[in-house]
């Protein structure tokens, strides 16, 4: 089956292309892409799937629609792009299933689900014991977000979303007021009758008539289900809804792009590590492109790393270590105290410590006037953090492994951290921590095999550098 796919965000270009080359049809193509592409623009045609900048960082990918699309495209993306991590929660938007509540905390009432205890929404009695049929409305893709549940069935369409209740609601994105209006009319019946309809933007550029037949279809739809999850097993999936995924590029995967983007448009190197960023770059990203058209890629190239490498020396910089699942830590800023200019930018960055307590992984102690001397190289899949007292005395190095860093004009530089790590401690003593993290990473599919077995050689590599002194 050929699904119909709409790309949206920073990478449009590149994954339509991707994905138009594998046999997906594009839908809802802007005039730009479709020039580019020589594809029809299918304005008005509904996806089955759309692939987009990810709304919390525009740097990386969302995948969201139904589930075979969503599976499909994202097999297609990782299979093509190098170097990637992929998040897909096993439970997605609007998935249905039999459960029991176990019981009521912080004012929560809470079910038991395939992520554990997950709080249930609009539930009258939170009675311990009961059988409850839930839908997932909310889905964690990063550390620190939870699932969250109704017990409010829904089924979801092209152009609708439909469940029990009594409201009309309307996504932001539909401009067409007099469609607004028709919409109206046609849900009046079904409020009525105790039905609520969320109606989504497909339905602004829709034929009536087709939104009329889809709505019946839902509602008989949502009949089945409300059968079918009655004589379910607890926690089995009776629907899936739509399936949600996130794919976190490193440096290789985003410049990799560039490289697509260039075989039907002229593109700098950088460009889509610099479309990440804020919008405010967005007229020097259309600038370096137009030369790239005319000046050697080398020294493109060139030029763009000194002008980065000079924002990176106005101030203070911020390492943002980027968790396998899309979330950020932002460690300590600090100031570049060493540069090494060759084929690539290799920095030590310097950071005060002004705080007590333990450092993570070494077990040694934070005394304030500790000093941590970070070397962070372009291309090289680690970095050490080496931790010095305030006379000096060396106390512990922390070798992070990660994606290649990138070196950002906003005084960032950035990394996907990978999981496991090697440690030195004081007396000279190595050992690997996190190894569940990176297994756990394995065991879910989350890190593609490249990325592993880079990470095993490196790993080798590492303990012989560091640990065999």
């Amino acid at each position: 089956m050929k699904f119909k796919v709409r790309v949206r965000g920073v990478y449009a270009t590149a994954l339509s292309k991707i994905l138009h080359e594998r046999g997906l049809i594009l839908v809802d193509v802007s005039d730009v892409i479709a020039r580019r592409l020589g594809v029809s623009n299918l304005r008005g045609e509904v996806a089955d799937v759309t692939v987009k900048s990810d709304d919390e960082d525009p740097s990386n990918i969302l995948v969201i629609g139904f589930p075979e699309a969503v599976k499909s495209v994202v097999n297609i993306l990782v299979s093509e792009l190098p170097y990637v991590v992929l998040n897909m929660p096993e439970v997605g938007l609007y998935t249905t299933f039999k459960t029991f509540i176990v019981g009521k905390k912080d004012g929560e009432c809470l079910v038991d689900s395939p992520y554990g205890h997950a709080p249930l929404m609009d539930v009258n009695e939170c009675i311990e014991g009961s059988e409850v049929y839930v839908t997932s409305i909310k889905v964690p893709l990063r550390r620190g977000e939870r699932v969250v549940f109704s017990n409010k069935l829904r089924v979801v369409g092209y152009y609708a979303v439909v469940g029990r209740g009594n409201k009309i609601t309307f996504s932001n994105f539909i401009k067409n007021k007099n469609k607004i209006s028709e919409l109206l009319t046609i849900s009046s019946s079904y409020v009525r009758k105790g039905y609520s309809i969320h109606w989504r933007s497909n339905v602004d550029d829709a034929d009536l008539k087709e939104v009329i037949d889809e709505l019946g279809r839902l509602f008989s739809k949502l009949h089945e289900l409300e059968k079918l999850v009655v004589q379910s097993r607890p926690l089995d999936i009776v629907y899936e809804g739509e399936k949600v995924a996130l794919i976190v590029l490193s440096s290789i995967s985003k410049d990799y792009l560039d490289g697509v983007r260039n075989t039907v448009t002229s593109t700098a190197p950088y460009h889509h590590r610099l479309r990440g960023l804020e919008d405010m770059f967005k007229d020097v990203i259309d600038l370096m492109d137009t030369l790239a058209h005319a000046v050697d890629v080398s020294i493109l190239s060139r030029c763009l790393r000194e002008w980065i490498l000079s924002k990176l020396l106005e101030s203070e910089v911020s390492i943002k270590h980027v968790r396998p699942d899309g979330s950020v830590l932002s460690l300590s800023k600090g100031r570049i105290s060493r540069v090494l200019r060759d084929d690539y930018i290799c920095v030590n960055l310097e950071r005060e410590v002004t705080g007590g307590g333990v450092y993570d992984g070494l077990g040694v102690s934070k005394d304030v006037g500790d000093k941590i001397i970070s070397e962070i190289c372009e291309g090289r899949w680690w970095v050490k953090h080496e931790y010095l007292s305030s006379n000096g005395k060396v106390k512990g190095v922390y070798v992070n492994v990660n994606t290649p860093p990138e070196f950002l004009p906003y005084n960032i530089i950035k990394y996907v951290d990978l999981g496991i790590d090697l440690v030195k401690g004081g007396n000279n003593l190595c050992r690997l921590v996190d190894v569940e993290e990176f297994r756990n990473l394995i065991r879910g599919n989350s890190l593609k095999f490249d990325i592993v077995n880079d990470v095993v050689v490196l790993l080798d590599r590492l303990i012989s550098e560091f640990c065999m002194l």
